[in-house]
């Protein structure tokens, strides 16, 4: 990025944060950043890597001492030679524009005139009832499809909103419309999924561990505690992250083909020594069915692919692997004995 360039993201960033600025204004500055990025996919990148770092460090100094930071840290931009800016690695830069704009954010106004505001949208909840799986289509014209027993939660004003917040419970699969100048967010039990246009998929359901596996793009996700987030772990394709609700960490891992973890999407049923608890719970919102056992199965996990099969087969393999006995009374599953391998 050139120094004008440069010059022209502080400027959207410091408009952004400012509660006293005009929609026309921001369109404006939108507009001009997206003139400047056109089809090149590496200007694309280079913003988009600018807008996460500034989500990522946007937190209010502790003490005044912000207005002498902020003062020479723009006087050092606005006196620096053009060469000396085609130089530096952008990401230097971009950590510049990440703290003012930080700085301007917390300064601009009032944030509880804010929260009162942001309380104030409608938002409208689709759910996804047990046995059926449904396709949402937001108004940024992002896609989501939802799993059996899942819902989310969007603001009426998502596609104009600086920031594109939505809430999931259980389980969805993404396909985000790209808009580099308003980053879509994903809160989900204890974490918090950040992109700016990709595809993955957020398993989050309540009491279990939740994931994130990336399909496209780039995903930046974080600990979500009372609001406040933690370092972000970044996700290329075919990388997803688990969140360890016991030691409260984010666990990075690569995966082989990131396409099975949608694989639900047409029904589709993997298990990979899932513990049985879990496969009765995906049974019941998958086949809209009740599982009911006269003992426990904590010390069994289940390790089989189905693709697309009917709730008897299902019972036929835990039949022949747990040598358990099965009635199907009504929408309730009846099990009977069993033991582990």
């Amino acid at each position: 990025m050139d120094q004008e360039t440069w010059k022209l993201v502080l400027e959207y960033l410091a408009v952004k944060g400012d509660l006293n600025s005009s929609k026309a204004e921001t369109a404006l500055l939108e507009k001009r950043l997206m003139d400047w990025v056109g089809e090149d996919s590496d200007r694309e990148e280079q913003l988009e890597e600018v807008l996460l770092l500034w989500q990522d460090t946007a937190q209010l100094p502790d003490d005044g001492l912000w207005r002498e930071s902020f003062a020479g840290i723009r006087k050092q931009i606005d006196q620096a030679p053009v060469r000396k800016f085609k130089i530096l690695k952008w990401w230097t830069v971009a950590t510049a524009a990440a703290i003012i704009g930080a700085l301007i954010f917390f300064i601009a106004g009032d944030q509880k005139l804010l929260t009162s505001e942001q309380n104030q949208v409608a938002w409208t909840t689709k759910t996804a009832a047990p046995g059926k799986i449904i396709n949402v289509l937001l108004p940024d014209s992002s896609e989501i499809w939802l799993n059996s027993g899942s819902s989310i939660s969007f603001p009426q004003n998502l596609k104009h909103a600086g920031t594109r917040k939505v809430k999931l419970n259980g389980e969805a699969f993404f396909k985000v419309k790209r808009d580099p100048a308003h980053p879509f967010v994903v809160k989900s039990q204890n974490i918090q999924t950040r992109v700016l246009g990709t595809s993955f998929n957020i398993r989050a359901w309540k009491n279990h561990k939740p994931e994130v596996t990336v399909l496209t793009g780039k995903v930046a996700v974080s600990r979500d505690s009372a609001g406040t987030q933690s370092a972000a772990v970044h996700l290329l394709p075919n990388q997803k992250v688990t969140y360890n609700t016991k030691l409260a960490l984010l666990v990075r891992e690569n995966v082989e083909d990131a396409k099975t973890s949608t694989d639900w999407r047409i029904g589709k049923l993997y298990f990979n020594k899932t513990p049985m608890e879990d496969v009765f719970q995906t049974i019941s919102r998958k086949y809209a069915l009740k599982v009911v056992s006269d003992r426990s199965f904590d010390n069994c996990e289940l390790t089989a692919k189905f693709d697309n099969v009917s709730i008897k087969e299902v019972l036929r393999t835990l039949e022949l692997t747990f040598d358990i006995h099965y009635t199907i009374n009504k929408q309730i599953i009846y099990i009977k004995g069993g033991r582990c391998n």
